[in-house]
């Protein structure tokens, strides 16, 4: 397999493998509800790489994102649409926040305090 910049390809299988012990799931039941035979998944686990179905049937079935985890792994940053907008929204409530500071240095004046 290629390199990276940051190393070696990360072991697919690995990942999979300790995905699946965070989420304490008996593998004969992972299995069947990705709707595969055990011995396909325990194939799955000894590969270095792993088709994008198994990826997004995997994280689909332990509800986590899975994907995105292996991409964090790349060595290439990316912001996604989610994090765009609440870096918008941050940058807006900063802007509030601002506003309401002044306003309430002004009351204080007012008051005296």
């Amino acid at each position: 397999m290629a390199t990276n910049k940051s190393g070696s390809f990360p072991h697919n299988g690995n990942l999979l493998m300790s995905a699946v012990r965070e989420a304490k799931i008996p593998i004969s039941e992972l299995s069947r509800q990705m709707h595969v035979h055990p011995t396909s998944f325990y194939q799955y686990v000894k590969s270095d790489s792993l088709q994008m179905r198994v990826w997004w049937n995997l994280s689909l079935t332990l509800e986590r994102n899975l994907i995105a985890e292996l991409g964090e792994r790349l060595p290439v940053d990316y912001e996604t649409k989610k994090e765009k907008e609440l870096k918008k929204k941050l940058e807006d409530v900063k802007k509030e926040l601002e506003t309401l500071k002044i306003q309430l240095e002004v009351y204080k004046s007012i008051i005296g305090k």
